[in-house]
């Protein structure tokens, strides 16, 4: 027979032991420091007006690249800070595109855009998500640094305050491969 100390006891560690184990799953899904070697402009996507694009406009620039979709409530809070930092940029690198994986393409995507007011950002259209599984995905939105060579600096997971200091002096170790990056 257990007693109620023990019982307790057992419980504190039972809870202890499953979020830890949460925790070290969780840290695993969200940070992604891996660089891999994509080839983000060998799939094509379509701009807003419907027309067949790939990115290879975009080759030899860095390319902070989202993917993302208009059902993705975090990529909704995302999408604005993403268009102010294309703004902000003014034309300096990285190039800031977003590519939307909704199935309905612009009738569902312009509107969000104009609801947003995110009117400049670059947004093209991968209507059968392809860049899903050519890039890796494995939830949304999910935002990868190509460098000027195309191969992946790093991968960020879930929403970031891209317009603010942090985390454009992140961007820019590492593009300038400086040891003080922390994608994540």
């Amino acid at each position: 027979m257990i007693g109620p100390a023990l019982r307790s006891r057992r419980l504190v560690l039972s809870v202890v032991a499953m979020a830890t184990l949460a925790i070290v799953v969780g840290y695993g899904v969200v940070v992604d420091r891996a660089p891999r070697s994509r080839n983000a402009d060998a799939f094509m996507v379509q701009r807003l007006d419907g027309s067949p694009t790939d990115l290879a406009g975009f080759r030899g620039q860095a390319v902070l690249l989202t993917v993302w979709a208009t059902w993705c409530w975090s990529c909704r809070q995302e999408l604005p800070a993403l268009a102010r930092l294309h703004r902000g940029l003014g034309g300096r690198p990285p190039a800031v595109v977003a590519i939307s994986v909704d199935r309905d393409g612009a009738e569902v995507v312009e509107p969000l855009l104009e609801q947003l007011s995110v009117k400049d950002l670059p947004v093209f259209l991968d209507q059968t998500g392809a860049s899903m599984g050519r890039l890796a995905i494995s939830g949304l939105p999910t935002t990868i640094l190509l460098g000027p060579d195309g191969v992946e600096k790093a991968r960020w997971h879930g929403v970031k305050a891209w317009d603010e200091k942090p985390m454009m002096d992140e961007i820019a170790a590492l593009l300038a491969d400086r040891p003080e990056r922390q994608a994540h």
